[in-house]
């Protein structure tokens, strides 16, 4: 009955269509994801820099987007804030570790005058410096500054790379960021912060060439390369927490739409067989099963709590599981229903402006994780398949094993070396 369902589901599926194109090596490289009918549509504005990459400067990357927006000669932002307000539009900014960017979200027919207005303030800055120190000052107030939602993918950087810039950067403060100068702020958004280091993803109900036009306008900058990570495998580590919480988190490559469909199922498999497994014990956990993709790193990550309140390890419990797909004991049947639980979270994002738009922002190095091929990819995907795909993905000489506990123990890390099954 399963496969009979995936297979219409399949035939009735729509494209997940993608567009990918660039006028030149100084311009932006530009993403669309045109849906008609929608009613709304979403611009992302990203480049390739983040709190990783301030070189000493904490909070740099922050300052200069609020500058973008407030200290800027190509537009005033409080007449800006009344047209988003006019428009039932909204615009934020995001700063991330190694990316960083500008999200609006408008109706249709205010989507192209409103995103030619943020790409001209984002693309083409001109510093004011008469409105400089009113924009470091709100920067200071900003509590992103202070307070960041990446504390996974930064725990992971810290663990995985030897390069000292990954480990915990140095926290911003106010008085830190309101010293910075024009100089400062000018060579910053000539460099990382310019068109040629700038992604411009949009999605939804737009006109896909004047968009394209509008972006083509704008070239420029220093290159900013973003290197990615090769760790050094496996790694075990303690870490202090509140709780006791299992992490294990595999490297993946996504390189075509199989790697990308098995990805995507492996997930989804592995979060249904824990749940399984707790229920025919009668208890129930908090647990997740995902990818999380990062400029620097692509991984599969699962996490379980270390403990039940009767101290029983479930730890082990994880790991069978993850050996049992690694080791292709998977059925048809199984995988049916993760297939079809994959394709209709698809097809569903795929109508959301925002959802397609954030999924492209977080794939931008790995463009076949959403494409039209990924459909058929997941109608190809077999048991046999599957296994020959994440069978290299899960072994245990590429486990990162974090275990977050109240321990009183000092860090203890065995980058390298086996973790022993308890």
């Amino acid at each position: 009955m399963l496969l009979a369902l995936w297979s219409a589901t399949v035939a009735s599926a729509a494209p997940f269509e993608v567009r990918r194109s660039r006028e030149s090596p100084e311009h932006a490289r530009l993403v669309l994801a045109p849906r008609a009918g929608t009613g709304r549509a979403t611009l992302q504005v990203l480049f390739s820099v983040g709190r990783f990459d301030e070189g000493g400067m904490p909070g740099l990357t922050l300052a200069c987007q609020h500058v973008m927006l407030e200290a800027n000669r190509r537009g005033r932002y409080d007449a800006l804030v009344r047209e988003l307000f006019g428009a039932n539009a909204t615009l934020t900014l995001s700063t991330g570790l190694r990316q960083s960017g500008f999200t609006l979200s408008a109706p249709r027919e205010d989507f192209g005058r409103l995103a030619e207005r943020v790409l001209t303030l984002v693309l083409a800055p001109q510093l004011d410096a008469a409105r400089l120190e009113d924009a470091l000052e709100r920067t200071g107030q900003d509590p992103s500054l202070t307070v960041a939602d990446d504390f996974l993918e930064s725990v992971l950087a810290q663990v995985l790379s030897p390069e000292p810039r990954f480990k915990a950067p140095v926290p911003s403060n106010a008085q830190a960021v309101q010293s910075f100068s024009d100089h400062d702020v000018q060579a910053y958004m000539a460099g990382p912060l310019s068109p040629r280091n700038a992604v411009v993803i949009a999605a939804g109900d737009f006109d896909p060439e004047a968009l394209r036009r509008t972006v083509a306008r704008f070239k420029g900058g220093s290159p900013s390369a973003v290197t990615r990570l090769q760790p050094q495998l496996p790694v075990t580590l303690k870490l202090p927490a509140m709780s006791d919480i299992n992490l294990l988190a595999y490297p993946i490559e996504l390189n075509d739409a199989r790697q990308a469909a098995s990805a995507r199922v492996v997930g989804v498999l592995l979060g249904q067989r824990m749940e399984q497994r707790f229920r025919r014990l009668g208890v129930g956990y908090a647990q997740d099963a995902s990818v999380l993709l990062t400029p620097w790193l692509d991984q599969l990550v699962l996490t379980l709590p270390a403990r039940d309140p009767s101290a029983l390890d479930l730890g082990p419990f994880m790991l069978e599981e993850v050996r049992a797909v690694r080791e292709g004991r998977v059925g048809a049947e199984e995988l049916a229903l993760a297939r079809a639980e994959v394709l209709a979270r698809l097809r569903a994002d795929d109508r959301s402006p925002a959802e397609v738009a954030q999924a492209l922002a977080a794939s931008v190095h790995a463009p076949a994780w959403y494409s039209p091929e990924v459909e058929a990819a997941l109608a190809a995907l077999t048991p046999e398949s599957l296994a020959q795909t994440v069978g290299g993905w899960l072994g245990e000489d590429r486990r990162i094993h974090l275990l977050f506990t109240p321990s009183v123990l000092p860090l203890r890390s065995t980058a390298g070396a086996r973790m022993r099954r308890r």
